[in-house]
């Protein structure tokens, strides 16, 4: 029986690892439905906001092979209507999978829709957490123009929306409309993580000594000043930070600058920018805890990343991972509640062995379980099969 034909318009894919998240939504669901489908990838040429140098390890304007995916890398200048047309049909895909409402990449598609000769293809728009209402205060205006400008114009007119989950799925209700369809499927994770990890590779726990990990691309939703702030209460004990991720946002960062000079003497700060999967899984593992004071996130695959190599979160109670509480792997805090972020920054600091040995296992074990929930995978298969039935 031949394959079905998914064509995914995307801003960034692989080699490209600066990008976050989103990203990896596209990968996994490559990897792990390409005995049933065959995927063809449109994306930019280049690694993320941050990193505008074209790639030299694929052919820009062709198509290339990468993993179990056909990946077109685009030229700026191929961002365009006629560009997109041209795609469409030479590889006539039977579903469009659109990850992202703001990205060029899904608003040129969607404007190409406009031409009846592509009307009938279905699509499913995921919004990676772009219609959270703390999202999009981000660059308001702009966003707000460009949904007003969507409804009028009917843009998107019979897609099917994916929403990770409920709560995702209000959003997306709130932003376009009551009337639209929307299925919950569960951004992917890849099937292991490190799957021998051996615990006792965790750096040893003693009591005034701790050490953090921040992965996120350096952005103001991200949070990492007011990281910076609370550290800086903690003024006794041996603290060192490590910050992973590209820096997105400059005029934030030399916010962030500004905070980490006024860090006290016994705290090291570690700046080490964009690191490949494999690196950033090293540095998790290296790491007690993983810390995240987030504005807003979606799902957080760095999330279920830092679980998967033994690391409690400290995080923000802004995301759907509220379940740590519960499973004893980690805590949420409100941001409105610094004192209490600086309080559980002490807490770390004055864990001793036995109690963090007991928090890696339970994080580890929620990773685990977490990966192996054949209902992760069921979903998106439901929402592949349905669009394929238009």
């Amino acid at each position: 029986m031949q394959r079905k034909k998914v064509m995914v318009f995307c801003d960034y894919y692989l080699p490209g690892f600066k990008s976050g998240g989103g990203m990896w939504t596209v990968v996994n669901l490559v990897e792990r439905f390409s005995d049933i489908y065959e995927f063809y990838v449109v994306t930019r040429n280049h690694d993320g906001k941050a990193d505008r140098k074209p790639y030299d390890s694929v052919k820009t304007g062709d198509w290339n092979e990468v993993g179990s995916a056909k990946v077109f890398y685009l030229s700026p200048s191929q961002l365009t209507v006629r560009s997109f047309a041209e795609l469409l049909r030479e590889m006539k895909p039977d579903i469009v999978f659109l990850n992202s409402v703001f990205s060029l990449p899904s608003i040129t598609f969607l404007r190409t829709r406009k031409n009846r000769e592509f009307s009938g293809i279905p699509v499913i728009v995921s919004p990676c957490g772009e219609l959270s209402p703390a999202t999009l205060k981000l660059k308001s205006l702009k966003k707000g123009l460009f949904l007003k400008y969507a409804k009028l114009t009917d843009l998107y007119r019979n897609v099917i929306w994916r929403a990770s989950f409920e709560t995702d799925a209000e959003e997306i209700r709130s932003a376009i409309g009551r009337d639209v369809e929307i299925l919950c499927a569960p951004d992917l994770p890849p099937k292991t993580i490190l799957p021998d990890l051996d615990l006792s590779e965790k750096p040893e726990k003693r009591t005034g000594a701790v050490r953090f990990v921040f992965v996120s691309r350096l952005v103001r939703k991200k949070n990492l000043h007011f990281l910076l702030e609370r550290l800086s209460t903690c003024i006794v004990g041996d603290i060192e930070l490590d910050v992973v991720g590209p820096i997105e946002d400059k005029e934030y960062w030399k916010e962030c600058e500004a905070a980490a000079e006024k860090l006290p003497a016994n705290i090291k700060l570690n700046v080490l920018g964009a690191m490949t999967y494999p690196e950033t899984l090293e540095r998790m593992k290296s790491a007690h805890f993983f810390v995240l004071p987030t504005l807003t996130e979606n799902f957080g695959y760095v999330f279920i990343e830092a679980l998967a190599c033994g690391c409690p979160l400290l995080i923000s109670d802004r995301t759907v991972w509220g379940e740590i509480v519960e499973r004893g792997s980690g805590w949420t805090v409100p941001i409105e509640d610094p004192a209490t972020w600086s309080a559980m920054i002490q807490h770390c600091l004055e864990m001793d062995q036995e109690e963090f040995s007991t928090m890696a296992r339970a994080a580890r074990e929620h990773a685990l379980t977490w990966l192996a929930d054949p209902k992760i995978e069921e979903a998106s298969a439901k929402l592949l099969e349905r669009a394929s039935r238009n």
